[in-house]
């Protein structure tokens, strides 16, 4: 929902992107598991640094230059129709760590950003091209990361990666995350608990000496209900809140604003059912009306489908995806009525509690006749 374009692109994986792919569990609706740093599905312009939950949704174009061609799409690369909450999609990997965690009595609902997660987490993250990344875990809970990239769809490169997460504190805070690349783009990302129940998260993304992106974002955890402010690069500021009604079902509401583009402010209202291995959601707006929906099949197998419709450009988008896994392996695959077809396998080799892994991603374009094909290998270092 970053850009209400209709084209779609594919992404390098960056260090943390594989590194995460591969720390998978069993996922049922209750847990409201958040799509970490995001949501399983990507914006439609994806920045070369990879930056962490980002208020995404309705927010500005940003011009990096290392942006893929807009011919290409991927099956990650969803929320063209500008429905749902904002946020809701602006990411792929799963926020499962303990940077994320809330605070004590404050188990439920979550952030409204991440309502629908449950099911988008199901779709792939597809890549093209190849790419190799070492990680060196310190004791001084700093990380030092290296990844170099080959595609020829979108710049590749070298990249280093620079991360601190207190290990001694069980929410991880603070925590902050810095990548680079020689060209000059760097993504940096400072987390803080001002309070026990407060997050403040600051992003910025530079390129060409110049800061293109800023955004902030504020969250208050509550017992029974969560709130948000985002802001982003003075342009965009979004309010979220979401209640915990019962124990199964959430309300909540979205108002976005918009300094420049008057006419893209929305309001939205957002629901969210959810049992044991059951979850139902769904956004509806002035914008567009969005639902998703996840079941646990067994422990290792969830499906989900996802409905898509944006009400400004008449437009509807129809996915359904799984994800199937094991203590080694992990395989998400998925299809839209767009034609996209698109699968991803990763592999933890020589166990679950390896330190090597691969990932492989292949992509269909049923329209463009087109197919891509992604290989990555992950090393860990303690």
């Amino acid at each position: 929902m970053r850009n209400n374009e209709r084209s779609t692109h594919f992404f390098i994986p960056s260090i943390s992107d594989l590194i995460k792919l591969i720390k998978i569990d069993s996922i049922y609706a209750k847990s409201n598991p958040c799509s970490g740093k995001n949501s399983p599905r990507k914006g439609n312009m994806q920045p070369c640094p990879e930056s962490a939950d980002k208020a995404g949704g309705d927010a500005p174009s940003q011009k990096c230059t290392c942006r893929v061609p807009e011919s290409t799409k991927s099956a990650s690369d969803r929320g063209i129709t500008g429905a749902g909450v904002t946020g809701s999609r602006t990411s792929c990997v799963s926020e499962r760590g303990k940077e994320h965690a809330l605070p004590e009595g404050a188990s439920n609902p979550r952030l409204l950003r991440y309502i629908h997660n449950t099911a988008r987490y199901r779709i792939p993250q597809c890549f093209e091209g190849a790419c190799v990344s070492l990680k060196q875990s310190a004791k001084n809970n700093w990380v030092l990361g290296h990844s170099m990239s080959f595609s020829s769809v979108s710049p590749g490169g070298y990249k280093v990666l620079l991360s601190y997460v207190d290990k001694n504190k069980e929410i991880g805070l603070p925590y902050f995350v810095m990548e680079a690349a020689p060209g000059g783009q760097m993504s940096c990302e400072l987390r803080v608990g001002p309070t026990q129940g407060t997050r403040a998260t600051v992003v910025a993304q530079l390129a060409e000496a110049e800061i293109y992106s800023f955004e902030s974002i504020l969250d208050a955890y509550f017992n029974n209900f969560t709130a948000s402010i985002i802001t982003v690069n003075r342009e965009f500021i979004a309010l979220h809140y979401l209640q915990a009604v019962t124990n199964k079902i959430s309300l909540g509401a979205e108002l976005v604003a918009r300094g420049q583009a008057v006419e893209l402010s929305s309001a939205s209202g957002a629901a969210r059912w959810v049992s044991d291995d059951h979850s139902v959601s769904a956004t509806l707006g002035n914008r567009g009306l969005d639902l998703c929906y996840a079941k646990a099949i067994k422990p290792f197998l969830t499906v989900a489908a996802m409905l898509e419709v944006g009400f400004a450009i008449r437009r509807a988008v129809a996915t359904l995806a799984y994800e199937w896994h094991t203590d080694q392996w992990t395989v998400r695959s998925s299809v839209d009525s767009d034609g996209l077809v698109g699968a991803t396998l990763q592999r933890a080799l020589g166990g679950k509690n390896a330190q090597l892994a691969c990932a492989v991603s292949a992509l269909l374009n049923h329209p463009n006749d087109k197919f891509r094909l992604g290989f990555g290998v992950t090393a860990t270092i303690i």
